[in-house]
C-alpha cells in the first residue's frame, strides 16, 4: 500500500515509536542518552520532538532496543520529517500484512496514542468495535484475495488495536458515525451478526464511546465517497485519514483537517442520536437472531 503524508505526520510517528522502542526495552533516558554518547536531556528531546534524531543515531537506536529491522523503516520516515511543511512523500508498507508484529505501522502507530478518534464508516463495523469472529470474516475474506495476508497475524493487530479505547486508564474518545446498511450487511451470518451486535451494545455503554446510526432514508450527505478517520492528540494537534484498496492518504494542515471536520459535524447531524442509534441497534439484532 502506498501511504502519502507530509513531515508533522513523520516528526510525530518517529517521536511516539522511540517512546513506545525504549519503555519496550526497558531502558531509562539516562541509559538511551550514555548508549548515544549524548545525555538524557538530548533524547527526551528526540521523544518530544524538539529534535530530530540523526540517521547514525536511528540506527543505533533500533539496535540498542533489539529491533534492527525498523532501521529501513525509520530511516524514510527520518526523510520524510527533514522535509519542508508544504511538502509530502510516499512509501509503500502492510498495514496488517507485516512479517513481524513488531514492525512499525504508521496508522497503528498515531491510532495508538491518539486521545480521540472521529470515525465514519459505510461499509463494514470500525476494526475497534469488532468482534473477533466478525474481524476473522473480513480478514478471512481479505486473505482469500489478496497475496500475503497471515491471517492470526492480522488477527492479532485487530485486536490489540481495541486497547486504545478499551484501556482503564485515559482510553481515547472514540466517536463512531455508521451506516445503517454496516449493521445490516451479513458478514459471517446470523451468529456472527447477533455476537457483534450485541457487543456494540455493550460497549458502546462505556462514556468514551458514542456510536450513531445513519438510517437507510437518509439519502446524499457529505462522506459518499467512502470512509475515513479523524485523530486528535494531547496538544490538539488533529490529522485526517483516508484510504482506498491501494492507497492511503494523511492531511494535517489546518484547512484540510478543518474540512473532514466540518463533514464530521454534519453527519453527526443527520445521524440518529446515540440513544436512539441503539434502538435501532437492538431492533436489527432481534431480526438477525
Amino acid at each position: 500500500m502506498q501511504v502519502t503524508f507530509g513531515p508533522q505526520v513523520a516528526r510525530r510517528v518517529l517521536r511516539y515509536e522511540l517512546e513506545r522502542l525504549c519503555a519496550q526495552a526497558g531502558k531509562t533516558h539516562s541509559e538511551v542518552g550514555e548508549r548515544l554518547g549524548t545525555s538524557r536531556v538530548a533524547f527526551t528531546h528526540m521523544i518530544t520532538g524538539r529534535n530530530l534524531p540523526s540517521k547514525p543515531a536511528l540506527e543505533i537506536l533500533m539496535g540498542y532496543f533489539g529491533n534492527p529491522d525498523h532501521i529501513p523503516r525509520m530511516l524514510d520516515l527520518l526523510a520524510v520529517a527533514k522535509l519542508k511543511p508544504d511538502q509530502q512523500s510516499s512509501l509503500h508498507h502492510e498495514i496488517e500484512t507485516s512479517s513481524s508484529m513488531n514492525d512499525f505501522e504508521l496508522a497503528v502507530g498515531l491510532e495508538a496514542v491518539a486521545t480521540g478518534i472521529e470515525v465514519f464508516e459505510p461499509f463494514a463495523i470500525n476494526g475497534l468495535l469488532q468482534t473477533e469472529a466478525y474481524a476473522r470474516e473480513l480478514i478471512s475474506y481479505h486473505a482469500s484475495i489478496t497475496h500475503g495476508v497471515d491471517i492470526q497475524r492480522s488477527m492479532a493487530l485487530r485486536m490489540r488495536r481495541q486497547n486504545v479505547v478499551t484501556r482503564d486508564e485515559s482510553p481515547a474518545e472514540l466517536w463512531c458515525v455508521a451506516e445503517e446498511q454496516v449493521l445490516r450487511r451479513p458478514v459471517g451470518g446470523p451468529a456472527v451478526m447477533v455476537e457483534q451486535l450485541d457487543h456494540l451494545l455493550e460497549v458502546t455503554r462505556r462514556p468514551n464511546i458514542n456510536f450513531q446510526v445513519i438510517p437507510c432514508d437518509i439519502g446524499i450527505h457529505p462522506a459518499l465517497k467512502g470512509a475515513f478517520v479523524l485523530l486528535t492528540f494531547e496538544d490538539d494537534w488533529r490529522v485526517a485519514y483516508q484510504e482506498t484498496r491501494r492507497s492511503a492518504y494523511y492531511y494535517d494542515s489546518p484547512a484540510d483537517v478543518e474540512d473532514y471536520g466540518k463533514i464530521m459535524n454534519h453527519l453527526r447531524h443527520l445521524a440518529l442520536n446515540p440513544r436512539k442509534s441503539r434502538v435501532l441497534i437492538s431492533k436489527i439484532r432481534k431480526e438477525t437472531a
